[in-house]
């Protein structure tokens, strides 16, 4: 498992700096997998086989709909990777990207982790970086942690920006330990801080 997380580190790396030739702090930079925020979905699967990508998983607000695209497209060394587009757009563009490995121990996710914000930091230009430590509100026990770091394109209030985070998810519930690499765009971040739950 660590082999295959490494290679996810590298791959995902390569792809940030072959599409960010020097410091960059343009959102749209940022490639997980050739896949970037502002594209079509359409330009990767036909309209018609979207609906079968759709998650199970979904925010209770459904302004935007997760689609996982890894059930029909072959992206090494990920185990899941999501997209998130806004409901009912035609055009289906992306506005979220979300890539993850799964991890067992923490100890392990937290390295990883390091080791990915020293990466994003010698190439990204980040306006504000934050730390965060929060209870995962995918567990309704509340014992479930996120241990993550965002990096922000745009001055406060906007949430553009980049996050990696350790979904480390108690054994208790039936929810796979992460660790996640996410773009997101300043319109679905704020839908995220302030909506997606409610």
């Amino acid at each position: 498992m660590l082999k295959k997380v490494k290679n996810f580190i590298i791959l995902f790396f390569i792809t940030l700096f072959f599409s960010s030739n020097c410091l960059s702090n343009d959102i749209k930079d940022f490639e997980i997998a050739g896949i970037s925020l502002g594209q079509s979905l359409l330009e990767y699967v036909n309209e018609n086989k979207i609906s079968s990508l759709k998650s199970e998983s979904q925010y209770p607000n459904d302004k935007y709909i997760r689609y996982t695209v890894t059930k029909i497209l072959s992206i090494k060394d990920y185990d899941v990777m999501n997209v998130l587009i806004k409901k009912n757009d035609p055009n289906y563009i992306i506005e979220s990207i979300s890539a993850g490995v799964a991890y067992n121990e923490l100890e392990e996710c937290l390295s990883l982790k390091k080791e990915i914000q020293n990466d994003i930091e010698s190439i990204f230009d980040a306006n504000e970086k934050q730390d965060t430590e929060f209870p995962s509100k995918q567990d309704p026990t509340g014992d479930s942690t996120v241990y993550g770091v965002q990096y922000y394109t745009k001055p406060y209030p906007s949430n553009e920006g980049l996050s990696v985070n350790c979904y480390h998810m108690t054994k208790k519930i039936d929810i796979q330990r992460l660790l996640r690499v996410t773009v997101n765009s300043e319109e679905y971040a704020y839908f995220l801080v302030n909506e997606a739950y409610n």
